[in-house]
């Protein structure tokens, strides 16, 4: 279920994953569902594409943007779906600590709720909640040790 969710743009913000190319900005403005920058311009899939319109520049959204490109700014970048992502270790580190929250935050109420039903009767809830704040910590250190790996990944990938 988290790689459904999560797993796509975090492949391609990593840069491990989705097809390459690149964007041309035409314009840059802060996002509404993230804090950070996002981009208007051309994707062009790169001639090593394997699709059929490989040639063909098309409008696209670069979400996450390294930073506020100036019109006519050149990016490396990754096509996931309908958006193209810039790989970034920081945003990738970022993207894993959110996806961990979440997996926790929805998996151990929907876990304690089971165990619950399964029993006949309502669990004091007292260990699930220091295990969630303990899972919380754990996604946030596992954000932190994803930093250097996306880091080397990017370095290696050029």
């Amino acid at each position: 279920m988290l790689w459904l969710l999560f797993g796509a743009r975090l492949a391609a913000l990593t840069g491990i994953a989705g097809q390459t190319g690149t964007f041309v900005v035409a314009s840059c403005f802060e996002g509404l569902e993230d804090t950070g920058t996002q981009c208007r311009g051309k994707y062009t899939p790169s001639s090593k594409s394997s699709s059929a319109d490989a040639t063909a520049a098309r409008t696209m959204l670069l979400r996450s943007a390294s930073g506020d490109h100036r019109p006519g700014a050149r990016r490396d970048v990754r096509l996931v779906g309908a958006a193209v992502f810039e790989p970034s270790p920081l945003a990738a580190a970022e993207y894993v600590t959110f996806a961990g929250w979440t997996a926790v935050t929805l998996g151990l109420p929907g876990h304690w709720l089971l165990t619950s039903a399964r029993r006949g009767r309502l669990l004091n809830g007292e260990n699930y909640v220091f295990f969630w704040l303990a899972s919380l910590l754990g996604a946030i250190a596992l954000g932190i040790l994803t930093l250097p790996v996306t880091w080397l990944l990017a370095t290696f990938q050029g």
